[in-house]
């Protein structure tokens, strides 16, 4: 199951009523972490563990904390410091050097689950939402807005100012729906694209109007097939789209698919061309466009260069680049922007925006 928050939510939803439920979320982090503030998963007193909060190093522990939660009807924020020996993340040797506190509340009809249940209706429809935690009382609200996956800041704890109940300290995050994958045709080439997109938790929607039952049987069952040329497809899907990938091993039909996107409204996806730049060059002048009259830029030849020229690896290398341009990100390697990132920390000297613990805020194992 993908570790996406609409997963987790769409696997609790059923069972909710049949265990006791707590929602765990990060809420302050210091150093290096593997999730920052903003992260949220599920516990049970039945041993459910939806989601992580971690690479897998505190889930344990989060467990028994949640059953203490559950059992005393109170919820606990625990703190977990590899670099304080007295701490049981340090005892454990576990973590990545840095540390994090994790709030732990109840989630059950008493606090309308936390308003859980609207929040994945709010993906459900393709719609994100600013999620909001109170720190000091188990209580949430949600305020749908437009996804954003560009803008995939951290959650941070902010203060809500209400006049009729006074200040509250709230865990403010956005919860973006599940990024949706089109793929334009129906080649045996693209099932791995729909696998491995499937893997990250996508949605994925293939349409070729040469479809066929037989062709359809070849693609995973969580794949929606449309039997619709790209000119059919309807405006409400396409408006849920986030990347596009065009790929008919048919210069007419992929001509026909790239003058038809620039017609539609759509917000500004990720669109990737099959074949190397002499093909695009001809697919574009099939369409009659020009690079200049794209109202939607089309990467051709779409992908990465990550070597290796099997279908498994030009899906890896096709979906990276997706990723990145769903995410916002410039896809260069992670030990670039660490050096990066040291360049800028060695220039600050101040030390006035690094996060600490206070004392009040440190929890008992």
């Amino acid at each position: 199951m993908s570790n996406h928050f609409y997963h987790l939510l769409a696997t609790w939803l059923p069972l909710k009523d049949e265990a006791n439920w707590v929602l765990g979320a990060v809420i302050h982090t210091r150093g290096s972490v593997y999730r920052k503030t903003g992260a949220l998963m599920l516990l049970s007193d039945a041993g459910h563990q939806l989601g992580l909060l971690s690479g897998g190093c505190i889930e344990s522990d989060l467990l028994l904390q949640a059953r203490k939660v559950i059992a005393l009807s109170k919820s606990r924020r625990i703190v977990y410091d590899a670099a304080d020996d007295s701490n049981i993340a340090w005892r454990l040797g576990i973590g990545c050097g840095g540390a994090a506190e994790v709030l732990l509340h109840p989630c059950s009809g008493h606090n309308e689950f936390l308003q859980l249940p609207a929040v994945l209706t709010c993906l459900q429809q393709q719609q994100a939402c600013h999620f909001k935690l109170q720190i000091d009382a188990a209580q949430a609200s949600l305020t749908p807005c437009a996804r954003v996956f560009s803008q995939r800041q951290h959650g941070s704890l902010q203060l809500d100012v209400d006049a009729s109940s006074g200040d509250k300290k709230i865990l403010s995050t956005l919860i973006n729906p599940l990024p949706h994958l089109l793929i334009l045709g129906s080649g045996v080439d693209v099932i791995p694209l729909c696998q491995l997109a499937l893997v990250l938790g996508w949605r994925v929607t293939l349409a070729d109007q040469r479809l066929n039952s037989a062709k359809r049987d070849n693609f995973p069952a969580g794949v929606t097939a449309l039997n619709f040329s790209a000119a059919e497809l309807p405006n409400d899907l396409l408006q849920q789209i986030d990347g596009v990938v065009i790929a008919h091993h048919n210069l007419r039909l992929d001509a026909a698919a790239v003058a038809a996107l620039q017609t539609r409204e759509l917000t500004n996806p990720y669109i990737g061309l099959l074949g190397p730049a002499k093909r695009k060059a001809d697919v574009l002048a099939a369409a009659g466009l020009s690079e200049a009259q794209l109202r939607y830029d089309v990467a051709g030849p779409m992908g990465l260069a990550l070597g290796g020229d099997l279908p498994e690896s030009i899906a890896l290398s096709v979906l990276a680049e997706c990723h990145a341009k769903i995410f916002g990100s410039s896809a260069v390697p992670l030990s670039a922007v660490a050096l990066s990132e040291a360049a800028v920390q060695s220039c600050d000297t101040t030390g006035a925006d690094a996060p600490h613990f206070s004392t009040s805020m440190r929890a008992s194992l």
